[in-house]
């Protein structure tokens, strides 16, 4: 069932913020959605922000489950991190776990979010009662047969982030942040995007909610500035610094098979280089169906 939330439900929910401070005094901003009382899934959100976890919202209500989310650093309102790894994403899941009093918890994870996700499977396996990756990246920018089944766009970021510092990589990434400070209108802001989205994807996007979500996830990358979406991106394109061959956790895959944004080709790496890992392939579906179909997402929990 196909399921967008209200604009207006939208901005209610942005506004339901909450932090944890580190001891080095970085502040975390996280969201919860879904039932307060149900069993917590911690979702890391893909290249964007909080937002469009907001998607699983009425779903995990109806279904029992208490999404939480925070924006990694330097994204949304959470503090930029210069020095932050890969492996620093396990230690913030598990220190906000520790703030919520909650010992163990399902883990779920987007697109650009599965560094994190699979970061914490390394890091954390005790901890977790499972782990579904959703279309998510793998350590395969710098693999030019991988680059090759990526759209045009996220090609090229994905080669100049691999090759650039980040002082310079930061620079044609602003460009996405000035779009969408220029662009008003979230039509023409989804439009921006449509080289990167098959058949499937294009026709959520053609719904205005899908529009107003898309652009508003954008606008909380940016909030302030590039810096941080720069170095989130980057991170994705460079040498993960653990090997996900050492993983002992199963990690459930689902990527929908016309998937231009992150293809099957990384989720079919991921299925056969995971020591325990299941992939599904949902037809004739793109990126976007695992948040616009949150209660089909939700219901493939341990299927």
């Amino acid at each position: 069932m196909l399921e967008i939330i209200s604009n207006s439900e939208l901005e209610s929910l942005n506004a339901n913020v909450a932090f944890i401070t580190k001891d080095t005094g970085r502040r975390i901003a996280f969201y919860e959605y879904g039932d307060p009382s149900g069993k917590p899934i911690f979702f890391c959100h893909g290249t964007g922000s909080h937002v469009h976890a907001m998607l699983l919202h009425n779903s995990a209500k109806r279904l029992g489950y208490r999404i939480i989310v925070l924006d990694r650093p330097g994204i949304g309102l959470s503090d930029f991190d210069p020095k932050r790894k890969l492996l620093d994403g396990a230690s913030d899941i598990a220190e906000l776990a520790d703030h919520l009093h909650i010992d163990r918890f399902g883990l779920m994870g987007i697109s650009g979010g599965n560094p994190t996700l699979l970061a914490c499977a390394y890091k954390l396996p005790e901890r977790l009662t499972f782990v579904v990756d959703l279309a998510g990246a793998a350590p395969l920018y710098t693999d030019p047969a991988a680059l090759k089944q990526l759209g045009t766009m996220d090609r090229i970021f994905a080669k100049l982030g691999a090759h650039l510092p980040l002082g310079l990589f930061q620079i044609p990434f602003s460009l996405l942040g000035f779009q969408q400070k220029i662009m008003k209108s979230p039509k023409a802001f989804a439009n921006m995007m449509r080289s990167s989205m098959c058949k499937a994807d294009m026709e959520l996007f053609d719904i205005p909610e899908m529009q107003y979500i898309f652009m508003r996830d954008f606008q909380e990358l940016f909030r302030q500035g590039a810096r941080g979406a720069a170095l989130d991106a980057q991170l994705i394109y460079l040498p993960w610094e653990f090997d996900i061959r050492q993983i002992r956790i199963r990690v459930d895959i689902h990527q929908g098979s016309e998937d231009r944004w992150v293809p099957s080709y990384f989720s079919q790496y991921l299925a056969k280089t995971l020591p325990d890992a299941a992939l599904t392939i949902i037809p004739s579906q793109g990126h976007f169906y695992h948040m616009a179909y949150a209660e089909e997402t939700l219901k493939m929990i341990n299927r």
